[in-house]
This record gives structure tokens, C-alpha cells and sequence, in this order.
């Protein structure tokens, strides 16, 4: 039997005659440790030369504004309270004249409009925001004369849909019904959700528009329009 002093002995001289480098080799533990401390001071050194390029760029105005409707020109002092989000432009814009069918299913276009305030909305029965915004369109179309300023419910439902569309719009007040059913506003004028509604002035030209449901029976969306009316 060994004694355990000599064990001692045996185990001290195995280490002492060990390669230096299994004397000094960290523990697995330690190794997984010092991986992940790297790895977290890599991680916050990209962040913060991220930031200061950022702030870099940012200063030098080269990192693009924060999207979202731009306010510009004579009209932009309306674009608040209910008309936050209208976009109003430096210069009425030319919008391209398009084809669609009135209630009687008569063709008509846009352009035959032209000499009254258009406010031109981009609706469609199944979508809820637009149906809850209609009794606004509706009360302000009664504010004014049709033949002068004129509220245009355009709907692009599919064709099969017209007592649907006529039914929403006498629900809401009773406004014209006109239908688009290939969708043109989505591609000729640069429509990407809805409702969107366009303020066009008396020569037919865009002068402002709002992407999402707002109260249009608002007192600043009456001042809009009588500015536009003069």
C-alpha cells in the first residue's frame, strides 16, 4: 500500500515534469469567458463608430430626413389639427387626366372638373377607415356648392360591387357615386394606400394631398378649401 505522502510526492513530480504549456493552460471555463468579453468589446466598438459616422453624416446633412408628408408652400399653414398629415406643395402639380364611370355608368374624366375645388378621395368599401371618414366628406360637400367646390367619392371596387358602393355612399350622406374598377389611381397617381384624398384647384391642378383617414368636416379643412376657392 502507498502512503499518501508518497502519493503527494508522485502527483508533484507528474506536474513538475509536465509540458510547460498544460502547467499554464487556463481552465475551459476561463477560455469561453475571455471569448465572450472579446466578443462584447468588438460588439460595442462597431456600435459606437456607427454612431459617430451617423453623427458625422447627419451633420454634414447627408442622412435623409425622416419620411412623412411634407408641408410646403402657400398652403402649408393648413396642415394642422385634422390636416397634420397633408402634404401641401410649393407650386400646384399637373395630376394625368384619367377615365372612369359616374353613377349612370357614364364615362367621364377628370379634367371635366375643371373650374371648381375638387376634393377628389380615393375610397373603396372594404376599407374601414375610408367608410369612417365619409360623413365628414359629406358634411363638407354640404358647406358648399357642388359647382364650386365639389367632393368626388372615387371608388375603385370592382364593377360587380356598384350597389355596394351606392349603398355606403347614401349611408354616409348620400354623395355621387363614381367608380374607377382598374385601379389607375394606384399607378398614374402615385397612391399606395387608403383613403387618400387630393385637393385639385380650378384648373385641375393638385395642390395638396393627405394619405389616411382624417375629420374633413373640420374648420381648418374649410379654410384649406377656401384659400384653394380663390
Amino acid at each position: 500500500m502507498t502512503e499518501p505522502s508518497d502519493e503527494k510526492t508522485d502527483t508533484a513530480n507528474a506536474e513538475a515534469q509536465a509540458p510547460q504549456s498544460q502547467r499554464t493552460k487556463p481552465p475551459r471555463r476561463l477560455k469561453f469567458n475571455l471569448i465572450v468579453a472579446g466578443l462584447l468589446v468588438l460588439i460595442i466598438a462597431v456600435s459606437v463608430a456607427a454612431v459617430v459616422l451617423f453623427r458625422q453624416a447627419e451633420s454634414e446633412g447627408t442622412v435623409a430626413a425622416e419620411s412623412g408628408p411634407v408641408a410646403e408652400g402657400p398652403l402649408k399653414a393648413y396642415a394642422t389639427g385634422a390636416l397634420a398629415k397633408l402634404e401641401t406643395h410649393a407650386a400646384p402639380r399637373p395630376i394625368e387626366d384619367i377615365s372612369f364611370l359616374d353613377g349612370a355608368g357614364k364615362p367621364v374624366k377628370l379634367s371635366d372638373f375643371k373650374g371648381r375645388v375638387v376634393v377628389l378621395n380615393i375610397w373603396a368599401t372594404w376599407c374601414a377607415p375610408c367608410k369612417v371618414e365619409m360623413p365628414t366628406l359629406s358634411n363638407l360637400q354640404k358647406a358648399y356648392d357642388p359647382q364650386t367646390v365639389l367632393v368626388l367619392p372615387l371608388s375603385i371596387d370592382k364593377a360587380e360591387e356598384k350597389a355596394k358602393v351606392e349603398a355606403e355612399l347614401k349611408l354616409s350622406g348620400d354623395l355621387p357615386a363614381y367608380m374607377d374598377s382598374e385601379i389607375q389611381p394606384m399607378t398614374k397617381w402615385g397612391i399606395v394606400g387608403m383613403p387618400t384624398t387630393i385637393i385639385l384647384d380650378r384648373n385641375g391642378r393638385e395642390v395638396a394631398r393627405l394619405s389616411g383617414e382624417a375629420k374633413w368636416d373640420a374648420p381648418e379643412v374649410k379654410a384649406l378649401v377656401d384659400a384653394v376657392a380663390k
